[in-house]
């Protein structure tokens, strides 16, 4: 079965995670900050990464700027598990190289059948999806700002 590593700095939800994947049948490691994922990472790459964005120390983003940059496990796919909504924030994981997003809280069913489809997805597919987040994301803030803009009042002639 695929291996998943669970990074999260909670001990309460990382056990949760670690124990739905389990039951899902996947081999778990995990990690407690982004740190220790990074040295998971060195050590072997794992097929799937499911990783907290806000941690202290090196964040989830942290992980993926590093992960990047040392061409750690160039081919794990990557689920940003994450309490944060803002649309810059999903972007800057597109950005980053996550694949997936799931937000807090979650549902343990949801999380799996994520990771199956990410596990399942061609690298060129899961490419072509991060692109097209990324000019939605562009288009979405050109619209804001055409919206936000402040107007000239027109002047009669």
């Amino acid at each position: 079965m695929a291996e998943v590593l669970i990074v999260d700095d909670d001990p309460d939800i990382r056990g949760i995670l670690v124990f739905t994947m389990e039951d899902a049948g996947f081999d778990v490691r995990e990690a407690g900050n982004g740190a220790e994922a990074l040295t998971e990472l060195e050590k072997k790459a794992p097929d799937c990464m499911v990783l907290d964005v806000m941690m202290p120390g090196v964040d989830g983003f942290g992980v993926l700027r590093s992960k990047r940059q040392l061409g750690l496990a160039p081919d794990t796919r990557v689920l940003m598990l994450t309490a944060k909504t803002a649309e810059r924030d999903f972007v800057r994981g597109w950005e980053l190289g996550a694949d997936e997003y799931l937000t807090k809280p979650f549902d343990p069913d949801e999380l799996v059948e994520r990771v199956n489809e990410l596990l399942r997805a061609k690298p060129a597919a899961l490419q072509e999806r991060r692109e097209a987040e990324l000019q939605k994301a562009e288009l979405l803030e050109r619209l804001e700002s055409a919206f936000t803009r402040p107007r000239m009042a027109s002047r009669p002639q």
